[in-house]
């Protein structure tokens, strides 16, 4: 493991040599769909690596659609600038600053309503095609009978909304969010950004935050100048149970690939909500 590590640092720093000379590569710590690196050159800037590895390939991450998102949200002032994108891998700037610990209301819906209000990107999110994505790479022994009937009734039962789509980050937890020394908040990780429903984007934010989806709709309509907020209510609360069965397929993913029982807990308590819903809406209630 030792031995792969330093491999792949190597190799991370032969491939970049036509851009910049690399004189360290260090691991950074969490990241489920990546091993992304911190790099540093001759001159002392630093770097952050993001390849096009094995786990952003089950994920279905694009690295040149996130450069792209990276290019509009850099314009936009969200975040870093992309240096480069190539087959193996984006390279982007490093950003100064704390991960937030937490994101209150206050912190997240104004970023979120910006991000909205980007550039569109040209890729689209469908969420239930992502889905089909992840139930295929999923073993057989995680397709129990339980989360086949899941993945079928929601595909079954596939929507739009009819909202207008817009540029999405859906995944802007605090973890996200670092807080760079001049007091501004930049977001990162743009590698599920999308054209998509700004709706189940308040959704995954507010789920990402342990924010009450009632609390996200109002400050995020606020932030609009959104008059209809009832309407979007009904949106969002349609697409709750998606972003959970999107949640539960993630997570089970994510155990598979990486065996940590964090991921093993948030997929089963998904199960279990999603199973209650649907035993629901078979005795009507």
């Amino acid at each position: 493991m030792h031995n792969n590590a330093i491999d792949e640092k190597a190799a991370v720093i032969e491939t970049l040599r036509p851009y910049c000379i690399i004189t360290s590569a260090e691991y950074l710590a969490g990241g489920l769909s990546n091993r992304c690196m911190v790099l540093q050159d001759a001159e002392g800037q630093r770097y952050v690596w993001r390849p096009q590895g094995e786990g952003a390939r089950v994920f279905g991450a694009n690295r040149e659609h996130e450069f792209n998102a990276l290019v509009l949200g850099y314009e936009a002032g969200l975040t870093s600038k992309p240096v480069c994108v190539m087959p193996e891998g984006l390279l982007t700037a490093w950003i100064d600053g704390d991960v937030l610990d937490s994101a209150d209301v206050d912190t997240v819906m104004p970023l979120l309503a910006r991000i909205h209000e980007m550039t569109p990107p040209n890729n689209t999110f469908d969420p239930f095609e992502k889905a089909q994505h992840y139930f295929a790479h999923l073993s057989d022994s995680a397709k129990t009978d339980a989360v086949t009937k899941i993945h079928t009734h929601f595909q079954r039962h596939a929507f739009q909304s009819g909202l207008t789509l817009t540029m999405c980050h859906y995944d802007l937890g605090c973890y996200n969010l670092i807080k760079t020394p001049s007091g501004q908040l930049s977001v990162i990780d743009w590698e599920y950004a999308a054209l998509g429903d700004p709706a189940l984007d308040i959704v995954m934010t507010a789920f990402a935050n342990d924010i009450k989806l009632s609390s996200a709709v109002n400050h995020y309509c606020s932030h609009r100048r959104i008059d209809d907020v009832a309407h979007w209510m009904n949106v969002c609360e349609k697409w709750e149970p998606v972003a959970k069965y999107l949640g539960l397929l993630w997570f089970l993913l994510g155990y598979e690939l990486y065996g940590l029982a964090l991921y093993k807990e948030r997929a089963d308590t998904y199960l279990h909500e999603l199973k209650n819903l649907m035993r629901g809406e078979k005795t009507g209630r």
